[in-house]
């Protein structure tokens, strides 16, 4: 048998079976630790998460991301921006080929070069066009800023994180976190990061409780956020990735009229010593989200 028949008859199964899995239905949370299902019965929530920080500049996904901004963008200004996002066989990715996690599917993160303006938006799928998604965003300082895009394909096992970045107009800020910071006041709210393994050398995984009280040590009430009572992630200083953290509490809002009292224990595994800046997202009450930053030094 020639060569390139043996080819031929070797690729071709392959191939079959490929486009039968496509083929096949896929509940989002197939691949994930749980799941929770909303009045709909529609999947809303998937999974704690994951403790490891993900460096973008190492690993890659056969996605390809489209990021166009506005012409020219400035401080406290609102932009409207678009995303093009293509499969790895170059078809776009509708809204049915994202599967809904913590109650969204696409979570983007974008955070500036100085780490101290975060936002954590959720942009749109466009009514007539598959692959464009759009979101608005206003930024609050100038330089760059990061864009993080993490969501799940409704027929793959495996989160998908994308990475691009957008100009502010201005002179920008140069700095960044050089001292631990755990704690951080608002009104007359407090919020606290605690270490639960003070004597470690910050190496491998690392246990952080978060409590917020008020002023007399009395817990806050916290409401749903995307499924969940809070959600945090970690930034390096060089912004090449970010962590996604869920609190390890088994713990969910079954609606969103649920609350929790109480503290919220994180895991997160930094890639090596330094500075990471923390950014806590929580409800309280009636009020909109709130953002606490937290600063965190790891190693000697």
């Amino acid at each position: 048998m020639k060569p390139s028949l043996k080819a031929i008859l070797f690729t071709v199964p392959f191939i079959g079976g490929y486009y039968l899995m496509r083929s096949l239905p896929v509940s989002p949370c197939d691949f994930l630790h749980e799941e929770t299902y909303n009045a709909d019965g529609a999947v809303d929530y998937c999974g704690p998460g994951d403790s490891l920080f993900v460096d973008l500049s190492l690993r890659k996904w056969p996605l390809t991301l489209d990021f166009r901004s506005p012409n020219e963008l400035h401080p406290g200004q609102s932009g409207e921006f678009e995303l093009d996002i293509r499969q790895f066989d170059g078809t776009p990715l509708a809204e049915t080929d994202v599967a809904l996690s913590h109650t969204r599917r696409i979570h983007l993160l974008a955070v500036d070069q100085t780490l101290s303006d975060y936002h954590h938006l959720h942009p749109e799928p466009d009514a007539l066009h598959d692959g464009v998604w759009r979101f608005s965003l206003t930024p609050r300082n100038p330089g760059r800023y990061a864009v993080f895009l993490d969501f799940i394909p409704t027929r793959s096992p495996r989160r998908v994180l994308l990475t691009s970045s957008f100009e502010v107009a201005g002179q920008p800020s140069v700095g960044k976190p050089d001292r631990e910071s755990l704690a951080f006041s608002s009104g007359k709210r407090e919020f606290k990061l605690e270490r639960l393994d003070q004597d470690a050398a910050g190496e491998g995984e690392l246990k952080l409780l978060f409590r917020a009280t008020d002023q007399e040590g009395k817990p806050l009430r916290l409401r749903p956020v995307m499924g969940a009572f809070a959600h945090m992630v970690a930034f390096d200083s060089t912004l090449k990735g970010f962590a996604h953290l869920h609190p390890e509490e088994n713990v969910l809002p079954a609606e969103e009229s649920d609350s929790h009292e109480g503290t919220l224990t994180f895991a997160f595994t930094p890639p090596k010593p330094g500075f990471y800046r923390l950014w806590a997202q929580v409800r309280i009450g009636r009020e909109p989200e709130t953002f606490i930053p937290f600063d965190l030094k790891t190693g000697s």
